[in-house]
C-alpha cells in the first residue's frame, strides 16, 4: 500500500508535465523521473527503435543508476512482447519485477516507437488493474505534448496569408518563372535536376525526388543536390515504391495523410520510418489522362500545408509535358522508333494526319504486293547472228587485183562474178607459150626428117613442156575471174581499196557466208548461267529493229567460260522458232531475255543488291 507522501509525489510529477514546455530531450528526462517516482523504480529506461532496425537506449533515469545482472536481457524479453497499448510484465532473475509500456508516436517522430521499461525492486508485487492509472496517465501526458508540439510545427510552416502579402497570385508568378527557367534547358536530366533543386529551396523541403513511370514501375530520375545514386539501394527502392503508390493511384498522396484523405499511403508511411522524416508527398506528373512521373518531397519536421499541395500539383501540370517531351527527344533512335511504333494503333485510329496514313497504307499495300505478287523473272544475254557456213575465198594465183565486183555486205548468187584479177601478163605468157610450141614441133620435124633422133627426143620434150605451161596460162586466164560458189553475203573482204595490188596464192579476198544457214549465239554472264539450261525458252531483239521481237529456245551451252570483253561469260546456241526475215545479216547484235521461272517481284528487285552485298561483307 502506497503512503499519502508518496501518492502526492506522484500527482505533483505527473502535474509537472501537464503544461510542459521544452525540447524534446527534457520533456523525456521529466517523462522518465515521472514514472519512476510514480511506481516506485530504481531505475527506467527509454528506448527507441525505427522500422527494420533494433532497439536502442535514449534515456534513463536516474543518469546515475547502476545495470545489474540481467537487466539487459529482460530488457529484450519485454521490448519484444510490447504490442499495441497494454503493458508487458516479467521477472528478472533477482526477483526485481519489470514492466514495459509502448507509447503513442504522434508528432514526435513517426520513424521512430518509443517505449518506456522501468525496473521496480521486489517484494513489490504488480498487476495489470494496478498498473492501469499510470498507464493512461503516461499515454495522456504523451499525448499532449505531441499535440502542442504538432500545433507548434505547423504554424512555424503555415503558409503567409493573404494579409501577410504572400497570395497565390505571388504563387502563380513563382511557377511562371519556374517554368521559363526550365525551358531553357535543353537535355531531360538537366531539367530533372532543376526541377528538383528549385522544389527543394521553394518548400523549404529536405528532398525532392523525380521517378519516371514505365508501366507498371517507376524508375527513379533525380534526387536533389545528388549527381549519382545507387537505384539498387534499398532506400531508392522503397522510393520507388512509394512513388509506385501514387502513380497506380494518380492522385497525390501525402504521408500522414488527413481524417478525409481517401488515398492509400502504406508504402509512404514505411518510407518515413525508414528514413526517419516526418512527412512524404507524392504528386504525379499528368499529361493529359497518362501518369507520366511522380515528384517526391520529404521533410523531416512538419507536414504540408493545402497551399503547398495545390501548388505542387499546379507545378506538376506545368512542367509534365515540356519535361515529357524533352525525355522522349533525349532517348536514343531505337528508343524512339520503338515507342513511335506502339503509338502507331492509337494515331492509326485518329482522324488527324489523313494524307500521311494513307501514304503509309499505300507503302504497306506496295511491301505486300511486292513480297506476294509473282513475277516472271528473266536472264538477260547479248547475242549475236552468226552463220553456219562461212566460205574463204582466197587468191587461186599470184598476180595483180584487176577489179572488184562486190563490196562488204552485198547479196551474190550462184556463180556471180566477184573479182576479176588482171591477166595482160598470163596472156603475153601464152602467146609466148604457143610461139614455143610451133618452134619445137618444126624443130622435131626437122630433127626426125634429118634421122638425128637424139635432137627429135630433146625438141619432142621441150614441146611437151611448152604445151604444159600453155595448159597452166590458159587455166589461170579461165580462173581470172572468182565467181561465188554459191549464194551468200559477203562479210568481209573490202578490196576495192587495194586495186592493183600484187596477190600471192592462197591470199584471203573475201568471205562469203550463207545467209538461209544461220543460228544465234548468246553470251551469258557467270553470275545467272546456272539459272538457264538447253531448252530454256525466251525472246530476242536486234539493235537495228528494237520494237520486233522473235523467240528462241536454247539448244547447246557450252560447259567452259570465255573472256570476253574483261568478263567471264559462257556461249551458248539458240535456234529460231520461225522463219528468219530478209533483212536479217550475220553479225547483227542484240539483246536476249530468257525465262527462268516466277519469283517474288521485291526478289525481282533486290537480287542483284543483295548479292554484290553479300559479296563484299562475305555474308
Amino acid at each position: 500500500m502506497r503512503t499519502d507522501e508518496g501518492a502526492q509525489a506522484d500527482t505533483s510529477a505527473w502535474d509537472a508535465l501537464a503544461g510542459f514546455e521544452g525540447s524534446l530531450q527534457s520533456f523525456w528526462e521529466v517523462f522518465l523521473k515521472a514514472v519512476g517516482q510514480s511506481l516506485p523504480a530504481r531505475r527506467v529506461v527509454l528506448l527507441s527503435a525505427s522500422v527494420g532496425s533494433p532497439w536502442t537506449a535514449l534515456a534513463q533515469w536516474p543518469r546515475d543508476a547502476a545495470e545489474e545482472a540481467g537487466d539487459a536481457q529482460g530488457v529484450l524479453q519485454i521490448a519484444s512482447r510490447l504490442v499495441g497499448d497494454a503493458p508487458a510484465l516479467g521477472v528478472l532473475p533477482g526477483g526485481d519485477q519489470i514492466l514495459g509500456l509502448r507509447l503513442p508516436h504522434g508528432k514526435l517522430g513517426p520513424q521512430q516507437v518509443a517505449a518506456v521499461v522501468a525496473f521496480v525492486a521486489a517484494p513489490l508485487d504488480l498487476s495489470q488493474r494496478d498498473l492501469a492509472p499510470w498507464v493512461a496517465r503516461a499515454v495522456a501526458a504523451t499525448a499532449q505534448f505531441a499535440r502542442s508540439a504538432n500545433e507548434d510545427e505547423l504554424d512555424e510552416r503555415a503558409p503567409p496569408t493573404s494579409a501577410s502579402g504572400a497570395s497565390k497570385a505571388e504563387r502563380l508568378f513563382q511557377m511562371l518563372q519556374l517554368s521559363i527557367r526550365l525551358s531553357q534547358q535543353t537535355r531531360a536530366l538537366r531539367m530533372s535536376y532543376e526541377l528538383c533543386n528549385a522544389l527543394v529551396a521553394r518548400f523549404d523541403a529536405d528532398r525532392v525526388s523525380l521517378g519516371w513511370f514505365d508501366a507498371p514501375y517507376v524508375r527513379l530520375a533525380a534526387v536533389s543536390h545528388v549527381e549519382k545514386f545507387d537505384r539498387l539501394s534499398t532506400t531508392s527502392r522503397a522510393l520507388e515504391s512509394a512513388m509506385e503508390e501514387a502513380a497506380d493511384q494518380a492522385m497525390t498522396v501525402a504521408y500522414p495523410g488527413g481524417s478525409d484523405s481517401r488515398s492509400v499511403h502504406r508504402a509512404h508511411q514505411s518510407y518515413a520510418l525508414m528514413q526517419g522524416v516526418s512527412s512524404v508527398l507524392s504528386v504525379p506528373l499528368m499529361d493529359g489522362p497518362r501518369v507520366r512521373g511522380v515528384l517526391c518531397l520529404e521533410r523531416r519536421r512538419g507536414t504540408w500545408s493545402d497551399d503547398d499541395r495545390w501548388e505542387l500539383e499546379l507545378t506538376a501540370e506545368l512542367v509534365a509535358r515540356p519535361l515529357a517531351d524533352l525525355r522522349d527527344r533525349d532517348r536514343w533512335w531505337g528508343a524512339r522508333a520503338w515507342a513511335a511504333l506502339k503509338r502507331w494503333p492509337i494515331l492509326a485510329a485518329s482522324p488527324r494526319h489523313s494524307a500521311w496514313k494513307l501514304a503509309g497504307g499505300l507503302s504497306v499495300l506496295t511491301v505486300l504486293a511486292l513480297c506476294f505478287i509473282p513475277w516472271t523473272y528473266r536472264v538477260d544475254a547479248t547475242i549475236t547472228l552468226r552463220s553456219k557456213d562461212v566460205l574463204f575465198i582466197p587468191a587461186p594465183f599470184d598476180g595483180y587485183l584487176g577489179q572488184v565486183q562486190v563490196e562488204v555486205g552485198d547479196l551474190v548468187k550462184a556463180g556471180q562474178v566477184l573479182v576479176r584479177l588482171d591477166t595482160r601478163e598470163l596472156a603475153l605468157e601464152a602467146s609466148m607459150a604457143e610461139a614455143d610450141l610451133v618452134r619445137y614441133r618444126r624443130e622435131a620435124e626437122k630433127a626426125q626428117a634429118t634421122r638425128q633422133l637424139a635432137e627429135m627426143e630433146v625438141n619432142l620434150a621441150r614441146l611437151d613442156q611448152s604445151a604444159s605451161r600453155l595448159a597452166l596460162v590458159r587455166h589461170q586466164l579461165a580462173n581470172a575471174e572468182v565467181v561465188a560458189p554459191h549464194a551468200g553475203i559477203v562479210v568481209e573482204g573490202d578490196l576495192k581499196k587495194n586495186l592493183g595490188a600484187p596477190l600471192r596464192k592462197g591470199d584471203l579476198l573475201l568471205k562469203l557466208a550463207q545467209v538461209d544457214h544461220t543460228y544465234l549465239e548468246l553470251q551469258i554472264d557467270q553470275v545467272d548461267v546456272h539459272e538457264v539450261d538447253v531448252g530454256t525458252r525466251g525472246e530476242f531483239a536486234l539493235v537495228g529493229r528494237p520494237d520486233q521481237r522473235f523467240p528462241l529456245v536454247m539448244t547447246r551451252l557450252d560447259p567452259a567460260s570465255t573472256l570476253r570483253e574483261g568478263r567471264n561469260v559462257f556461249l551458248a546456241r539458240a535456234q529460231l522458232e520461225q522463219d528468219s526475215p530478209s533483212w536479217w545479216r550475220p553479225g547483227m547484235g542484240g539483246t536476249a531475255r530468257l525465262e527462268v521461272g516466277e519469283r517474288p517481284l521485291i526478289w525481282v528487285l533486290t537480287h542483284r543488291t543483295v548479292r554484290t552485298l553479300r559479296e563484299w561483307f562475305w555474308l
